[in-house]
């Protein structure tokens, strides 16, 4: 019994060992200038932009041709996760395919890109998207229900009776003997 355990998080180790690297890799490619660069456009673009949450999940650059007739030569591609967070209630999670000129240090539309092959395509093989949190929008919806029906039940549990409290400590004098 000892050896199929071992066998098993051993087999389990080797199915997730070559993944393990594959976040860590596109981060290392990319330099701490294009980092900033990024993470200063997406400031501006997302004002509740979370600050810290940027990861690159996979890059690569792309050389331009000098009969391309474009303002860069060279072009890192990348997919980007990031996160926004508004009024601290909206969690959001971004995927987000950007271009990135490293020799302007500027972020590059779509529209000056997308006729190279090479960028169209990696364009097209990554999806874009994102995803709103609900965890935290449906724990205070709940809170909207159960507290209103939580002070009902206290209520009336322990509502104020006049006439039993009356009863109780013998404001009538019904318990007195003649």
């Amino acid at each position: 019994m000892m050896k199929k355990g071992i066998f098993a998080l051993i087999a389990a180790f080797l199915v997730a060992f070559p993944f393990a690297g594959t976040a860590a890799n596109a981060e290392a490619q990319v330099s701490d200038e294009v980092k900033k660069g990024v993470t200063g456009y997406l400031e501006e673009e997302h004002y509740d932009y979370d600050k810290g949450s940027l990861k690159i999940q996979e890059a690569e650059t792309l050389k331009v041709d000098s009969s391309a007739d474009k303002e860069f030569s060279q072009v890192t591609m990348m997919v980007v996760d990031f996160g926004t967070v508004r009024d601290n209630i909206f969690f959001e999670d971004h995927t987000q395919v950007l271009f990135y000129d490293t020799d302007a240090n500027a972020i590059i539309p779509d529209t000056q890109v997308l006729d190279l092959e090479k960028a169209k395509e990696f364009k097209d093989s990554h999806e874009s998207g994102q995803h709103l949190n609900m965890g935290v929008i449906l724990f205070l919806s709940a809170i909207m229900f159960v507290v209103p029906f939580f002070i009902g039940y206290m209520w009336s549990k322990n509502k104020y009776s006049t006439l039993s409290f009356k009863l109780k400590n013998n404001v009538y004098e019904t318990n007195s003997t003649f």
